[in-house]
């Protein structure tokens, strides 16, 4: 597969990236000269424990470094990189998405997120951070077979998927509903009504008891909702995976964030006033008290 790419001044072990001082810090964030010059020392220290090989004492000053200056993106750049040698993936993955969020035209990070993506098998993230890489980046051509690889992994997914749905009992199947654009999750209210996540759509599907289609909810809130849940009161709970939220539709339709800050929520259940989320971002299950926000 792609080798990390370095675009850091010094390659230590093929993997740690160094950067001169001059480009250490950016200016999103005012920061005193003062602790400019604190964190460029403390990026000093790290690359010396990099060369001497003392890489959780050099993770230990890059972090110093950023505490001075929270815009310098070098220094978590090379923080990453050393969880990286350590195969530390859930570490550097972390790390790489702060520095898009401080620098989402970092391209290199943004590659190397997509990287760790592939490799955990999440190929339609992956495909999803490379589209953001703009054809005059320097390492395009490896996006470029990163991607197709990615694509091709997908699509295999996809067909072992569909094969698995074939009966080997030829079961007789019935089609329900129709002309779905990208269905995911699914809840039926006490009504008998069914509501079905549309990801490609970003919409909620309403499906009442004559098969009468309609757009229950078409809110910009929602951001590739795929997992549905329904509590004891029909309100809706919608994995947004795309926001990276968990959003709350009322019976009456009403749309609000019931919970942020969830990593890329996927799979939605309810049982006994708790409600379980899957997160693909962290790869854990959480779960939360649905009374406790009554």
């Amino acid at each position: 597969m792609i080798k990390n790419i370095f675009k850091k001044l010094i390659i230590i072990s093929a993997i740690i990236f160094i950067m001169t001082p001059a480009s250490v810090y950016a200016v999103e964030e005012e920061v005193s000269e003062e602790n400019i010059q604190k964190a460029i020392n403390a990026y000093k220290t790290g690359i010396s424990l990099v060369r001497a090989k003392a890489y959780d004492n050099a993770i230990k000053a890059f972090e110093q470094a950023v505490t001075f200056n929270p815009n310098m993106t070098d220094a978590l750049y090379n923080i990453a990189s050393i969880y990286v040698t350590q195969k530390k993936y859930d570490e550097a993955y972390n790390t790489y998405t702060k520095i898009i969020a401080l620098n989402p035209h970092d391209y290199d990070s943004i590659l190397q997120a997509a990287k760790i993506s592939y490799n955990r098998k999440n190929y339609a993230l992956a495909m999803k951070y490379l589209k953001y890489i703009p054809d005059d980046y320097e390492y395009y051509y490896l996006v470029q077979q990163m991607y197709k690889d990615a694509k091709e992994m997908f699509d295999s997914q996809v067909d072992k998927i569909e094969r698995a749905k074939v009966s080997t009992a030829n079961a007789s199947k019935k089609v329900l509903i129709d002309k779905f654009n990208s269905p995911a999750g699914m809840v039926v209210d006490k009504d008998g009504n069914i509501y079905v996540a549309s990801y490609s759509d970003n919409a909620i599907v309403k499906v009442d008891n004559r098969k009468n289609k309609t757009n229950f909810i078409k809110d910009y809130l929602l951001d590739g909702p795929v997992g549905l849940a329904i509590d004891d009161y029909d309100n809706i709970y919608v994995a947004n995976y795309d926001a990276n939220n968990i959003l709350k539709v009322t019976k009456a339709g009403q749309v609000s964030v019931f919970m942020d800050k969830v990593s890329q929520p996927y799979f939605l259940y309810i049982k006994d006033d708790v409600l379980y989320i899957s997160e693909q971002g962290n790869n854990v299950v959480v779960t939360y008290k649905l009374s406790a926000a009554k």
